[in-house]
């Protein structure tokens, strides 16, 4: 046990060579003189930015903004995508009534949404979370469909053995068949959500939930209209790293909502 352990944790280290690998390069290029070309970003000046970001505040309150925004849309998405696509996955009327357009409205691609949300919703706050909603939808909807369509029809076979009505036939034995995909469609759900998040922020600008710069989005805006490359590197960082955290937080979570699937098993 002991050793599968040390194994596992050697695997999970092995992460990091790479970045570590990439910001010794980084440091050494900059000693080198390559920050003279005007092209290249010292490391010690995006660490002094870092450090001045979050001395004024102006990160953190980013970060906090575009965290809570990114969530709250991918909620209202997650749980609009899982209605519909449990109506349409579960009635094959439903599916040929409403599947059509819904299909058809997500070749459309995000962000060309935006004038017709702006015309709608102004460009604050609601503008923002119904966009990343959208964001969200799409994929929980066609994975929840998917799933609850490929359930094998063996486990149907059981839910018509015991005699269950469609409520517990729809949780006992299609949810649980199809939890995988529908995990999936979560997991690839706030991806794209977090996508959204940081492109409303960057092209809307402005909103209510934090002071400026209110989003990373805005943040990197604000800091390419300045010049502040140092800052704009802050900002992409701050953004893969704290993606990265939350991906991993919403895998955790979602298998934890469905570990009855993995007992089942």
């Amino acid at each position: 046990m002991d050793a599968r352990a040390a194994i596992s944790g050697s695997r999970r280290w092995r992460g990091i060579v790479l970045p570590a690998t990439f910001v010794a390069l980084w440091g050494i290029a900059g000693s080198f003189g390559a920050g003279k070309s005007g092209l290249f970003i010292p490391l010690g000046a995006v660490i002094g930015a870092l450090f001045e970001s979050i001395r004024n505040g102006d990160l953190p309150g980013a970060v906090g903004a575009t965290i809570l925004r990114a969530l709250v849309g991918w909620s209202l998405g997650s749980l609009l995508g899982f209605a519909v696509g449990l109506l349409t996955g579960l009635s094959t009327g439903s599916q040929r009534a409403i599947a059509p357009t819904l299909h058809g409205a997500r070749q459309v691609a995000l962000f060309a949404w935006i004038p017709l949300f702006s015309a709608w919703l102004g460009n604050g706050e609601a503008m923002k979370i119904a966009l990343i909603s959208l964001s969200a939808f799409f994929p929980v909807l066609l994975h929840v469909e998917a799933g609850c369509r490929g359930v094998p029809a063996p486990f149907r076979e059981v839910g018509r053995l015991f005699a269950f009505d469609r409520i517990d036939e729809i949780r006992f034995v299609i949810l649980p068949a199809a939890a995988p995909t529908i995990i999936s469609g979560l997991e690839l759900g706030f991806t794209i959500a977090w996508i959204g998040t940081i492109g409303a922020e960057y092209l809307i600008g402005t909103g209510y939930m934090n002071a400026s710069p209110d989003g990373i989005g805005a943040f990197l805006a604000g800091a390419r209209e300045n010049a502040r490359m140092d800052l704009v590197v802050v900002g992409i960082l701050a953004l893969g790293s704290i993606g990265f955290v939350l991906d991993r937080v919403v895998v955790q979570a979602s298998r934890r909502a469905a570990g009855w699937h993995k007992r089942s098993r």
